[in-house]
């Protein structure tokens, strides 16, 4: 799996909740295409640890590098 870095902040809300931060100093890898989010993607981090009570974030996928 390709390594990954974000330039987002924060991360796609399902529920309508606050947006979860995401630590974009750290490496990601895709794991899924988002159902609800046209381009967007599901990313965890490359070192599986869990960011603010986080595992996965939907973002777009043109924010990757």
């Amino acid at each position: 799996m390709d390594s990954l870095k974000t330039h987002c902040q924060y991360g796609y809300a399902l529920l309508g909740e606050k947006p979860p931060r995401i630590d974009n100093t750290v490496e990601y890898v895709i794991i899924g295409v988002s159902i609800y989010f046209p381009h967007c993607v599901i990313i965890r981090r490359r070192d599986s640890c869990s960011f603010n009570g986080k595992k996965q974030w939907i973002v777009p996928q043109n924010s990757l590098y």
